[in-house]
C-alpha cells in the first residue's frame, strides 16, 4: 500500500496477499480503510522497525507468524520445523530484541515501546 498509495487496486493486491498468508489482523485493516474511504496523505507506521531487521531469518519468520497470531504448534506447522525449535527461537528473539513475551513482538512491529 505505501509503494502505490492507497486506491483500489493497491488494497485489492493487499487484501489478495493478507488472505493468502492469513493473516487476519492485516486483512481486517484493509477491509477497515476500504470502508473509511479515501483518506489524507497519512504515512503508514513500519510494520518491521529497525529492531526486528537485526534478527535472523528464521527469527524473523518466527516473529512475523507471532504478529499474525500464530500459536507455537501453527508456527511448527507452517514453518515444518519441531515446537521446541519454535520454542527456542522465540527464545534469542526474546534475547536479541531485549523483551520478554509475544506481544512485545507484536508491540514493536506496531511501532509502539514495549513496558
Amino acid at each position: 500500500l505505501r509503494s502505490r498509495g492507497p486506491g483500489p487496486a493497491g488494497y485489492d493486491e493487499a487484501a489478495r496477499l493478507f488472505r493468502r498468508c492469513r493473516a487476519l489482523p492485516w486483512l481486517r485493516q484493509v477491509d477497515e480503510a476500504v470502508a473509511a474511504g479515501p483518506a489524507e496523505a497519512d504515512p503508514m507506521p513500519s510494520a518491521t522497525p529497525a529492531a526486528l531487521d537485526g534478527l535472523a531469518s528464521m527469527e524473523r519468520q518466527v516473529a512475523a507468524l507471532v504478529m499474525e497470531g500464530a500459536t507455537n504448534r501453527e508456527i511448527a506447522g507452517r514453518l515444518f520445523i519441531s515446537v521446541k525449535t519454535v520454542e527456542a527461537t522465540l527464545t534469542r528473539v526474546y534475547r536479541k530484541l531485549g523483551i520478554r513475551s509475544r506481544v512485545d513482538i507484536v508491540r514493536l512491529a506496531a511501532g509502539r515501546r514495549a513496558p
